[in-house]
């Protein structure tokens, strides 16, 4: 399992926000072939309603960086490795959330 930290940067006030993927390790997102930081990104951010399209036209594949409708500029800060213990500690701190769909 993976806790993911993102930079947000909106308007120039940079802040971060967190996520977490249950099935990979760090060991998937190191070598690159499993999941990478666009699909990271695309997985919280890209679904929203512009969609699939809009995503791929504003995601940059040499920075690894997505900018949203309102020009917030979205990056994988950090990825590590985190244990089920942790994430119940952050979920009860309000930091994650579980949520209900299978395979997050």
């Amino acid at each position: 399992m993976i806790f993911v930290t993102f930079t947000i940067d909106y308007g120039g006030i940079e802040y971060l926000e967190y996520s977490w993927f249950k099935d990979y390790g760090e060991a998937h997102y190191e070598n690159g072939e499993s999941i990478t930081d666009k699909d990271i990104i695309r997985d919280v951010y890209g679904d929203g309603e512009n969609g699939y399209e809009y995503f791929e036209d504003h995601f940059n594949e040499e920075t690894n960086v997505y900018t949203d409708y309102n020009d917030d500029t979205i990056a994988v800060y950090k990825v590590q490795e985190m244990t089920q213990k942790e994430l119940d500690v952050l979920v009860k701190m309000g930091v994650l959330y579980k949520w209900l769909k299978k395979n997050i």
